[in-house]
């Protein structure tokens, strides 16, 4: 019968102490040896498996101190976006309103086709409802509309001033416009004007920017001043004691361009005004906003 082989491990704790013997078979050994092996095994993949988790669970709260700063930027921007919205909104409305004062109604601000549910407050994955190209479209468009208003209100300004709508002086209407007996040849007569009493030598101010194209004697008026405004309106002032102004030179509203007379046919001093808007007579009274 063969001898079984076994190994010994001897343990020596300290130079006088008990030694220990430890025999072992072969396949005890061989268990410890696999028992070993397996155990340096998993403690490699422990190690390893440890580690990773560690990287990932840095990366994972680097990410959320990320997030909520991205957050709190996202909202602030969102704050900001709302408040630009907020004023092109109030732009839009008072555009309108001038667009109206400017009698082009049909100037309507065009809303661009942007979220109505406000701004976005999330993490990064998360976009704000309203873009800045939206909110530059629409600032673009605003300043369109404010140049057509300005445009439209520099050309009524324009127009305005070269409308003939204060007094050219200051007196009593002794005779108005239309249908009336001649106060000469009490005759059935239409009169074309407004004749104002008022003092040889009252002055008379033009009641619009203009170029005189008249100033003359002229039959049964005396001496009359003729102003062309523009826009298709043209004055006449007639019974003058004389001129201030000169054809061809120009006037601007508010400006002594004669003084009242005795000139012509008439039955005393005042002055004889009348308004023409593209060639057809008016009555002066239509126009004149400061008096009468």
């Amino acid at each position: 019968m063969a001898e079984k082989r076994h190994s010994t491990i001897i343990i020596v704790p300290h130079a006088h102490g008990k030694v220990y013997k430890l025999h072992l078979s072969p396949v005890v050994l061989k268990a410890l040896v696999v028992i070993g092996i397996v155990t340096g095994i998993l403690t490699i993949v422990s190690l390893a498996g440890s580690s990773s988790f560690l990287q990932q669970r840095a990366a994972y709260r680097s990410l959320q101190r990320e997030n909520k700063q991205l957050k709190k930027t996202n909202q602030r921007l969102a704050e900001t976006v709302s408040q630009v919205q907020s004023r092109l909104t109030q732009f839009e409305q008072r555009t309108k309103s001038l667009a109206l004062a400017a009698g082009i109604p049909d100037l309507l601000v065009s809303q661009l086709d942007a979220p109505r549910n406000g701004p976005g407050s999330g993490g990064p994955s998360n976009r704000l409802d309203i873009e800045p190209e939206t909110l530059v479209r629409r600032q673009e468009a605003l300043d369109q509309h404010l140049e057509q208003v300005e445009h439209k209100l520099s050309e009524q300004a324009v127009m305005l001033s070269h409308t003939p709508v204060l007094a050219p002086v200051v007196g009593v209407i002794m005779d108005g416009f239309g249908p009336r007996l001649h106060p000469i040849t009490r005759q059935p007569d239409f009169h074309e004007g407004l004749d104002i009493s008022a003092a040889i030598g009252t002055p008379v101010a033009v009641p619009a920017d203009g170029i005189v194209v008249f100033a003359d004697r002229e039959t049964g008026y005396g001496k009359v001043v003729k102003v062309n405004h523009g826009y298709g309106f043209t004055t006449l002032y007639a019974h003058l004691d004389r001129f201030s102004v000169k054809p061809g030179q120009k006037v601007t509203r508010g400006q002594l361009i004669a003084r009242v007379g005795l000139t012509g046919r008439t039955s005393g001093p005042h002055l004889h005004y009348e308004v023409w808007k593209d060639g057809e007579r008016q009555n002066p009274l239509h126009y004149i906003l400061d008096a009468y």
